[in-house]
């Protein structure tokens, strides 16, 4: 299993007086099965992100069958707002970015999957995390050109995400 995002776009990413925390952040990942012989079930899917120490979103996908030797494109979203406490020097960090007009959002998938192997057989279930990393979006519509990855359609440099078979149950 191979997992890159291909894409990104941050299209709103303000905090309020009030601690509020409103982001528009849309994903494409690409999920690849090289194996020749097994399908993959992806049975449940959390994507989870987070930025500046604080939870940001999570999300659940529907669950799909993969053939051997085929690619899936996912296009999570993660939109809404959020109670989101910035203090010391994270405060000062997210003030930086605001300014720079870029943000650093990490994201992390957690799957259940089963294997089906070509003589009809399946695996038992696996708990797989897969780490996408530290993703440095710039906020479309700023006025700040100091980044160049602009997401969906500009500039953005394709992320491969690392595979753990960390037993982390979600």
């Amino acid at each position: 299993m191979k997992f890159h995002v291909n894409d990104a776009s941050l299209t709103e990413f303000y905090l309020t007086n009030d601690d509020i925390l409103h982001y528009n952040l849309a994903v494409n990942i690409s999920v690849r099965n090289s194996n020749k012989i097994e399908r993959i079930f992806y049975n449940e899917i959390r994507l989870k992100t987070y930025c500046y120490s604080n939870d940001l979103a999570l999300d659940s996908l529907m669950s799909f069958r993969q053939g051997s030797e085929s690619t899936t494109l996912l296009h999570p979203v993660f939109q809404g707002q959020t109670s989101f406490k910035l203090r010391g020097s994270r405060l000062r960090d997210f003030n930086h970015d605001q300014r720079d007009g870029s943000y650093s959002i990490y994201l992390v998938m957690y799957l259940r999957i089963q294997m089906k192997h070509a003589g009809g057989g399946k695996s038992e279930q696996d708990y797989f995390k897969v780490k996408c990393g530290l993703m440095r979006l710039h906020l479309l519509g700023s006025s700040s050109t100091s980044n160049n990855q602009s997401g969906i359609g500009g500039l953005f440099q394709t992320r491969r995400c690392k595979l753990s078979d960390d037993e982390t149950k979600f």
